[in-house]
């Protein structure tokens, strides 16, 4: 059984918990008394407070890096980390290594120290006073910033390392980690603890993860939010409100919900080539993620010929990164979207599913009509016509604030499209091909990383 697990500081486990992942797998998380959670947290914090006190910013930056390689190298810590997500996940060795390589390009120490130039002009203000030299007023001001001593992220969603990401993020922070897993792929983040705990012991007692059920908020929540100075929650509306309700009314939340991609063609697009790229965006991740196209658009032409090229493009990537089973309740909810679409067609023949057979490996739901619903579905697009860009915009009104990232192809109209992006709250606008690999230091949702989980000090002094 998998161990979906991180405690540092805590005795043997009295009791368990028992999960299963997105690919059915069982695992099992140790159920934590209000006690044993407690001391946990202390431990997280103290471990937190000694890495500040005798670990630079770039001390923890080589250190993450350091174990952020090692789940990629092929290494023993490299095949335990692709054994691992294949039994999590139920994907292939080859969609496996395409996503660690996606995602490791924002774990190296280059992009690490990157973020925190673009996002604080570098690490020397996480570490002590740093002049402002914009200030006008009488004296010197200098300004510190720092995290609180403990972070707690909760996971919802079901895209691989979302948890490794937050952790990171935090740790940027110099804050230390409370972590609650994700059901759908609880077991990356603990590995990465251990090994960050071998690269640098303080900082791998920083963290600390585990997992209960997502319905209720046991004892070991209730504790570790006393500890908690910012709570972070990647998931959807259910569970940010369930989140939400559960906290102490002083405690700061950050919240990152439900959110969808979008990709528009526009009227030049070479659409072999979009389609081989929108293929490559689609089946990263399986379309769990938040940057996932779902929704596409052909501006001033019919969807057939690009149906049809995305099909091939769709079924060629499927033989090269077959994708797990969907569960059951994938699986009513694609067939349901398939007869949905099937029965207006029949109806006025503008609407048409594109699928091989009776496979669910990939599905594209294809209307002349212009429409703006979607639904977060394996391997499923739905690809509409616009007249033209005006119209696109009263048809993505309702998902105002709602999209991740805007994919596009094609140059005609560029400028009108992403003066549209901007209107709608767009965070990011991205050629087709890179919309599932944000660069590292992109605003999540339209906001700065780090920024969020920071607090400043500013220290005004004669001289």
């Amino acid at each position: 059984m998998l161990e979906a697990w991180h405690l540092p500081g805590l005795p043997a486990p009295a009791g368990w918990v028992e999960g299963r992942t997105h690919a059915g797998r069982a695992f099992r998380a140790p159920s934590l008394s209000g006690t044993e959670a407690g001391i946990v947290a202390a431990y997280v914090r103290e471990g937190a407070l000694e890495a500040r006190a005798h670990r630079a910013t770039t001390d923890v930056i080589r250190a993450i890096g350091a174990a952020a390689a090692r789940l990629t190298a092929e290494g023993r810590a490299g095949i335990a980390t692709r054994e691992l997500l294949h039994v999590e996940l139920g994907w292939d060795d080859r969609l496996i290594r395409d996503t660690l390589d996606g995602m490791a390009r924002t774990w190296t120490t280059d992009a690490l120290v990157g973020l925190l130039d673009s996002e604080l002009g570098g690490p020397a203000v996480l570490d002590g006073f740093v002049r402002d030299e914009g200030w006008e007023g009488p004296g010197v001001r200098r300004r510190k910033a720092l995290g609180p001593p403990v972070v707690l992220p909760v996971l919802a969603g079901s895209v691989p390392g979302v948890a490794f990401t937050a952790t990171v993020r935090a740790l940027l922070a110099r804050s230390g980690v409370l972590c609650k897993l994700p059901e759908a792929e609880p077991g990356l983040l603990p590995m990465f603890a251990r090994l960050l705990a071998e690269e640098d012991p303080p900082l791998g007692r920083s963290v600390a993860a585990t997992w209960w059920p997502g319905s209720h908020f046991p004892a070991a929540w209730r504790e570790w939010t006393k500890w908690a100075g910012k709570v972070v929650v990647y998931g959807g509306a259910a569970a940010v409100e369930a989140v939400r309700g559960a906290l102490p009314a002083h405690t700061d939340l950050i919240l990152y919900g439900p959110r969808t991609g979008v990709a528009v063609l526009l009227p030049d697009t070479p659409q072999e080539e979009a389609a081989a790229a929108l293929a490559r965006d689609v089946c990263a991740y399986d379309q769990q993620g938040c940057v996932s196209p779902r929704l596409v658009y052909v501006v001033d032409s019919p969807t057939g010929p690009f149906v049809s090229r995305l099909a091939g493009a769709l079924e060629e990537r499927t033989r090269d990164h077959p994708p797990p089973d969907p569960t059951p309740e994938e699986a009513v909810a694609i067939r349901s979207a398939r007869a949905t679409f099937e029965f207006e067609g029949y109806e006025d023949g503008r609407s048409a599913v594109e699928a091989p057979g009776e496979s669910l490996a990939w599905t594209i739901l294809a209307s002349e009509s212009p429409a703006a619903e979607t639904e977060s579905l394996p391997r499923v697009v739905w690809v509409h016509r616009v007249p033209d860009i005006e119209t696109l915009e009263e048809v993505l009104g309702p998902l105002e604030g709602r999209i991740q990232t805007l994919g596009y192809s094609g140059a005609d109209g560029l400028q009108k499209l992403a003066a549209l992006a901007t209107r709608l709250g767009v965070g990011r606008i991205a050629p087709l091909g890179s919309v599932a690999w944000p660069p590292p230091d992109w605003r999540h949702e339209g906001r700065h990383q780090l920024l969020p989980l920071l607090n400043w000090t500013d220290f005004e002094a004669p001289n």
